[in-house]
């Protein structure tokens, strides 16, 4: 490799090299171009790259321009407010069908765009993209599909991975899920699960891809006001669904991201038009539910209508609505001030990520579109009479073309007016879809909380049908309890009525006792008159009779007042 110095030397100094002289330097020897191409070269100068990450201060922003519909993609300085453009990347690439590519993710520097079945991935570091093979899922052998693509790196791996979950329109297949290999080259049917009665919140924001994994905003259909997070392992080609704090979210839009090298979600609060917010979320530690923590909300009342990352001086880059045009703004939380940088672009295709350099496809062979700027120098050549034929009556057939150019040409005026009508519509239909997407959200949270009402009002009234059935058991023992006391209320006259009866028999008790004691000294009294009488009428003649007489009626008389 060189006379002067080592191989493995020569090796540490190309690592240390930017992907511009890299790119430069392959011209200087045969050995070198090898090297420079080789997998391995491409994947240590990217662990290298990743080394260096932290310590980069550069973003690179993809924007979207209409008349020409070009896609942009600016490397900026963030290491100081002044927000410096470094280098203006332009794709060398159109869309076939729509106006521009949509973004599907991006990777370590690297980007995956589409349309419908068309998919490239696009390296703006060395100016190379590539289109993949065509996937195993098609419209035309599966039907109509709608598809939810993702885009990550798996370190394991070193590999590359576009993600597609394709849904049939009829509801009753499952889904399917196929997965893209860029070491592999090729596309293949994975037998991974999507967990059931899961719907995904947000159907064309990219999808956020951290730790060998893609990461999906999602909702619970049985309870569409609790949102989710559904990853997909590219390694082990698992689904994962994670769990968020109860209460501590909430918003109808929601969207994945990585801040600070974190998973993060941006919660859009659209349900009151007088305060709408979006509130940034981070989840300190993979995995753990606990480690969500809230950063900070921004007030979206003004011009501002989407958040994009977080800047290293703690400001935000956002996307604003102005009355002349859509542009990247810098927004201060702090004093609530929005800076334009005078980056514009059709909205929603805004888009800003870490800047990485690497070769990531340098290795892979140039699409035919990639070199239609090299120089295509013929040579002359003699001809035989044959040919001079064949070409004489290529002449007459291109004379022929000729006299309908004009046709042409007004085909291709009218081609160019639909393409305008179809751009102008879907600048019309992308608010809308928004719309539509928050609207049927909305609905949905109304579903689950008319169910959680006539659950409530289900069990209110189960409870007032119990309260009212333990009051008619209460009525029934008090009216059981009237009686017993009425009954125990007669009990206590009879007793006063035996207590008086019993005074009075005690009282006539009594009365008799003395009537007998008078009785027997009455009878005692009469036995002593009778002798005395007896005494008397031995001794005393008839004369006196009367005498005696007289007094013992007195004697009856003074007896009878005594009783």
């Amino acid at each position: 490799m060189s006379d002067y110095l080592p191989e493995e030397v020569v090796l540490e100094i190309l690592h240390r090299l930017p992907v511009k002289s890299l790119i430069r330097f392959r011209c200087v020897s045969k050995s070198w171009n090898s090297l420079i191409t080789t997998p391995a070269f491409i994947n240590s100068h990217l662990t290298r790259s990743h080394s260096l990450l932290s310590n980069s201060n550069k973003l690179i922003v993809r924007h979207c321009l209409d008349k020409p519909y070009v896609e942009h993609y600016k490397l900026i300085d963030d290491s100081n407010d002044s927000f410096d453009q470094i280098q203006n990347i332009e794709l060398p690439l159109t869309s076939r069908r729509i106006q521009h590519f949509r973004l599907i993710g991006s990777a370590n520097g690297l980007f995956s765009l589409f349309e419908q079945e068309r998919f490239i991935l696009w390296n703006p570091s060395i100016r190379k993209f590539i289109t993949l093979p065509k996937p195993c899922i098609t419209v035309k052998a599966h039907g109509r599909l709608t598809c939810r693509p993702a885009f990550g790196f798996d370190p394991r791996t070193n590999d590359y991975k576009v993600v597609r979950i394709a849904f049939p329109t009829e509801e009753a297949k499952p889904p399917l899920i196929e997965a893209y290999s860029l070491n592999e080259d090729s596309w293949k049917l994975t037998s991974a699960s999507f967990p059931p009665g899961i719907g995904f919140s947000c159907w064309h924001k990219p999808a956020a891809s951290l730790g060998g994994a893609v990461h999906f905003a999602v909702y619970d259909k049985d309870n569409c006001s609790r949102p989710l997070v559904l990853s997909f392992d590219l390694g082990d080609e698992v689904f994962r669904l994670m769990s968020l704090p109860n209460c501590a979210f909430s918003g109808s839009n929601v969207q994945t991201s990585v801040i600070g090298g974190s998973l993060s979600l941006l919660f859009y609060d659209d349900r009151f038009v007088a305060n709408k917010c979006c509130a940034i979320w981070m989840m300190k530690e993979y995995g753990v539910v606990d480690s969500w923590t809230k950063l900070l909300t921004v007030d979206l009342n003004k011009e501002i209508i989407r958040v994009l990352c977080l800047q290293k001086n703690g400001n935000i880059l956002v996307e604003v609505n102005l009355p002349s045009d859509w542009e990247l703004s810098s927004y201060d939380p702090k004093s609530q001030h929005v800076k334009s940088l005078g980056i514009c672009g059709r909205p929603y295709y805004f888009h800003v990520d870490n800047y990485v350099e690497n070769l990531v496809l340098l290795d892979k062979p140039n699409d035919a579109v990639s070199k239609r700027g090299a120089c295509r120098k013929r040579k002359c050549r003699l001809t035989s009479d044959k040919e001079v034929c064949q070409l004489q009556e290529a002449k007459h057939l291109l004379q022929e073309i000729l006299q309908h150019a004009s046709v042409y040409e007004l085909q291709l005026d009218i081609i160019h007016q639909q393409q305008t009508i179809i751009h102008q519509q879907e600048t019309i239909l992308l608010p809308l879809q928004e719309a539509i997407l928050h609207d049927k959200r909305a609905l949905q949270l109304q579903e689950a909380l008319l169910y959680e009402l006539e659950t409530i009002l289900q069990q209110q009234t189960e409870k007032i049908a119990t309260l009212i059935s333990q009051i008619e058991i209460m009525e029934t023992a008090e009216s059981k309890l009237v009686f017993l006391i009425q009954r125990l209320k007669g009990q206590a006259e009879v007793e006063t009525m035996l207590q008086q009866k019993t005074k009075k028999m005690t009282s006539l008790k009594s009365q008799l006792e003395k009537m007998d004691t008078i009785k027997s000294k009455l009878v005692s009294l009469i036995q002593q008159f009778k002798g005395q009488v007896g005494e008397m009428s031995s001794g005393v003649g008839d004369q006196s009779s009367a005498p005696v007489q007289q007094r013992s009626q007195q004697r009856s008389s003074s007896a009878g007042q005594e009783m």
